[in-house]
C-alpha cells in the first residue's frame, strides 16, 4: 500500500500518482478524504480556497451527522466552539405560530446524540478537513481543478493556482466539489434542472433575546413553495435566511435577496426573541440540488458524492449529513476497485447500488413530496394542511413524530406517515359527521367545514394551475404520478436504513 500524506500539500512539479484525487474539501470530501487514507491509501485533496471560508448554509447539523463526526474525532473541536445544542422547534404559519415543542423525531434513537447543532460552515469544514489530514491525507489548499480526463491508466485533474497551472495524477478521482462540480462537467454528469434546484439567502444576526435551543421555520405564501429559517446559536446570534425553488422564482419572477429582506421584517414582527436582531454580516446566496435529480454518480475512474452529486434532502434543502453519509456509502467501493486494480465504471456502478439502497427508501417519498409542492397553485390547500398537522401534533406526540418525520425526522417510513394521516382523518371525518347529524337531528343543514374547505382550495388551485399554464401543468401532473408509482411500491418497506447509519454497508 502507498505511504501516506503529510497534511498541507506544497504544490510544486509533478509527483508520484496518488491513489485518489479529492477534488473538494467541503464535508463530502474531507470524510471521503479520511476514510480513505486512514486505511493507508494515498490521497490528495484539492480545495480551490484557503480554509477557513465561509460558506452559504443553513449550518444545521443534525443527529446523524453529529454521530459521524463524532467517530472522525471532531467532536472536542466543535464543541470548543460554544455550541448551543437545537432541543426545540417552532413552526410559523402564514404569520402565526402553529407548534411549538420539542423535535418530535429526536431522543427517540438511543444511539443518536438527542440534539442537533447549528455550526459555521467555516468552522465545521476546518475541523473535519484536519481530521482527514491526521488521517494522513494530504491538502493542497488554493487549488482550483478546471478539468479531469482519462489518461491511460490513470485520471489527470489539471489545477488553477497562483504558480502556474499543473495536474495531479490519481488512478480514481472523487468529485466532492459541490453544485458547480468542474468533475461532473467534465464527465458529462452535471445536473442543471431546475425542478430540483433551490435558490437561497442567508446572513447571521445578533440581538435573538434568549439562548434557548429552538429552530424556527416559516411558510407562507411568499415563500411557497420554501421557507424561512432562523436557526439559533449561543450569544444571542443566530443564521437566518430564506431558500425557494429555482423553478418558482423564474416563473413567478421571484427577486430572492428582496424576499430576505421581507423575512427579515418579519421575523422581528413575528417572532418574540427576534424584535432587537440586526445583521453582524452581508446576506449571501447560494444554491442546492436535490436528490431528485441524482443520477448514476459514477464514471470511467470516478465518483461523485455530497452537492456534486444532488445527495440534499429535497424538502428541507439539508446537505451536510446527506454528503457525509455518501461519502461513508462510496468508501467501500472505492476500497474495493482500487485493491483489484479495476477502476472502471462497470465496477465503480457498486455505489450506485449501495446508495440507492440506503437513500431511496425515504428521498423517493421526500421527492415525491416536493414534486406536489412545486404547483404554488396549491400553496393554500397544503398550508391549510400544514396547520391542521401541527394542530394534531401538539396533542399526539406519536404523530407528531411519524407523519412530522418528512420535514427532517431521522426515520422516514412513508407507509407509516401515510397511515398516520389516514387515521387522522378518519377520526375528524367521524367527528364531524356526528357534528352534521345532530345538527340535522335539530334541524340544521351544513356542510363539514374543514372537508369544503379541503375540497374547494384544492379544487380551485388545480383548475388555477390548468388555466394558467396548460402545459406546464400536464408535465407537472405526469411528473407527480411517476414519482407516486415509485413511492407506492415501497409502501411494504418496514425500515429506513438511514436511521441505522452508513456504517451497516461496510
Amino acid at each position: 500500500m502507498p505511504n501516506r500524506g503529510t497534511g498541507r500539500g506544497k504544490i510544486g512539479s509533478k509527483a508520484v500518482p496518488y491513489d485518489v484525487v479529492v477534488v473538494g474539501g467541503g464535508p463530502a470530501g474531507a470524510v471521503i478524504s479520511w476514510a480513505l487514507a486512514r486505511r493507508g491509501f494515498r490521497v490528495a485533496v484539492l480545495e480551490r480556497e484557503h480554509f477557513p471560508r465561509e460558506k452559504v448554509c443553513g449550518d444545521f447539523v443534525e443527529p446523524r451527522g453529529l454521530k459521524i463526526f463524532e467517530q472522525m474525532e471532531c467532536g472536542p473541536a466543535l464543541r470548543a466552539t460554544s455550541l448551543l445544542p437545537v432541543t426545540h422547534v417552532a413552526m410559523f404559519l402564514q404569520a402565526q405560530c402553529a407548534y411549538r415543542g420539542r423535535i418530535p423525531f429526536y431522543a427517540h434513537n438511543a444511539n443518536l446524540p438527542p440534539h442537533g447543532y447549528i455550526v459555521p460552515r467555516e468552522q465545521l469544514d476546518e475541523a473535519l478537513l484536519n481530521s482527514a489530514k491526521r488521517a494522513g491525507a494530504t491538502v493542497f489548499e488554493a487549488c482550483a481543478a478546471t478539468g479531469v480526463a482519462r489518461e491511460g491508466r490513470h485520471m489527470r485533474v489539471s489545477v488553477r493556482n497562483k504558480a502556474d497551472p499543473l495536474s495531479f495524477y490519481a488512478r480514481l478521482v472523487v468529485g466532492a466539489d459541490g453544485v458547480r462540480s468542474t468533475v461532473a462537467r467534465s464527465v458529462g454528469l452535471l445536473c442543471d434542472d431546475s425542478r430540483y434546484t433551490a435558490v437561497s439567502q442567508r446572513a447571521y444576526v445578533g440581538g435573538v433575546s434568549t439562548d434557548r435551543g429552538e429552530a424556527a421555520f416559516f411558510f407562507d405564501d411568499d415563500l411557497f413553495p420554501g421557507y424561512g429559517w432562523m436557526f439559533p446559536m449561543s450569544g444571542g446570534r443566530a443564521n437566518v435566511g430564506v431558500g425557494i425553488l429555482s423553478e418558482t422564482r423564474d416563473r413567478c419572477k421571484v427577486a430572492v435577496p428582496q424576499l430576505f429582506q421581507n423575512f427579515i421584517e418579519k421575523l422581528r414582527r413575528l417572532h418574540p426573541e427576534c424584535a432587537r436582531i440586526r445583521l453582524l454580516s452581508r446576506p449571501i446566496g447560494g444554491i442546492v440540488k436535490t436528490y431528485g435529480s441524482a443520477g448514476p454518480n459514477h464514471f470511467d475512474g470516478g465518483i461523485l458524492v455530497g452537492d456534486a452529486g444532488c445527495f440534499v434532502d429535497p424538502i428541507t434543502g439539508e446537505g451536510i449529513t446527506p454528503a457525509a453519509e455518501s461519502a461513508l456509502l462510496a468508501a467501500p467501493t472505492i476500497v474495493a476497485t482500487l485493491e483489484k486494480g479495476e477502476v472502471g465504471a462497470q465496477s465503480l456502478s457498486q455505489f450506485e447500488r449501495d446508495f440507492r439502497r440506503y437513500f431511496d427508501p425515504a428521498m423517493q417519498y421526500l421527492d415525491f413530496c416536493a414534486a406536489v409542492m412545486r404547483n404554488r397553485h396549491l400553496r393554500e390547500f397544503w398550508l391549510t394542511a400544514a396547520r391542521r398537522g401541527c394542530e394534531k401534533a401538539a396533542t399526539d406526540p406519536e404523530f407528531a413524530r411519524a407523519a412530522g418525520s418528512a420535514f427532517g425526522g431521522m426515520e422516514v417510513l412513508s407507509s407509516s406517515i401515510f397511515g398516520h394521516i389516514f387515521i387522522k382523518v378518519i377520526e375528524d371525518i367521524c367527528t364531524e359527521g356526528t357534528d352534521v347529524a345532530l345538527d340535522l337531528l335539530r334541524g340544521k343543514v351544513r356542510m363539514p367545514m374543514s372537508w369544503t374547505r379541503g375540497i374547494t382550495s384544492w379544487t380551485w388551485g388545480w383548475w388555477q394551475s390548468a388555466l394558467h399554464d396548460p402545459f406546464w401543468h400536464y408535465s407537472w401532473s405526469v411528473d407527480v404520478l411517476k414519482k407516486w408509482t415509485r413511492v407506492s411500491s415501497a409502501m411494504r418497506l418496514q425500515t429506513d436504513p438511514r436511521a441505522h447509519g452508513p456504517s451497516s454497508f461496510f
